[in-house]
């Protein structure tokens, strides 16, 4: 049996996410708890060349917006098949934001994720408002300027 799997879309909600943290035992963490905030949901894992460029620019963004009182946050879902290369990497690249751990592939597959990084930016409603492939350093700041227009902050 073979199933297609609908990658999510711009202008689609979001689908829900539940996911243990990497570092942590505890409960999952819902992406639901987030609604009412700007999400940049990104999957990555430590074997991905570009999720290292792409790690301390969203912190070092995260942290920028947040300390300006922008309702953003950014939630990592580590894909490796073993969470501790995740953690691993984390030891290296420290991050303030939440990274989740998803070594099942589970949450990926609801988003129909091609490659390593993809990011979704997601309204305050749960719509999907973009859809990011890979990851270069001048792509930080194309994120970020569309993370102020939705906040209502266009420079």
């Amino acid at each position: 049996m073979c199933f297609m799997v609908q990658a999510a879309e711009k202008g689609e909600i979001a689908p829900a996410v539940a996911l243990p943290l990497l570092q942590d035992s505890g409960g999952p963490v819902l992406l639901a708890e987030y609604e009412g905030q700007i999400i940049y949901l990104d999957f990555w894992a430590s074997w991905c060349p570009p999720c290292l460029v792409s790690m301390p620019i969203m912190n070092e963004i995260r942290n920028r917006l947040q300390d300006e009182g922008i309702a953003f946050e950014v939630l990592a879902v580590n894909v490796d098949s073993h969470p501790e290369d995740g953690i691993d990497f984390l030891l290296d690249s420290p991050v303030d934001f939440v990274v989740l751990s998803d070594p099942e592939g589970t949450s990926p597959a609801a988003y129909g994720v091609r490659g390593m990084p993809t990011s979704y930016l997601i309204d305050p409603e749960g719509k999907i408002v973009m859809v990011h492939e890979g990851f270069k350093r001048s792509d930080g700041e194309k994120i970020e300027q569309k993370i102020l227009e939705m906040a209502g902050n266009s420079q």
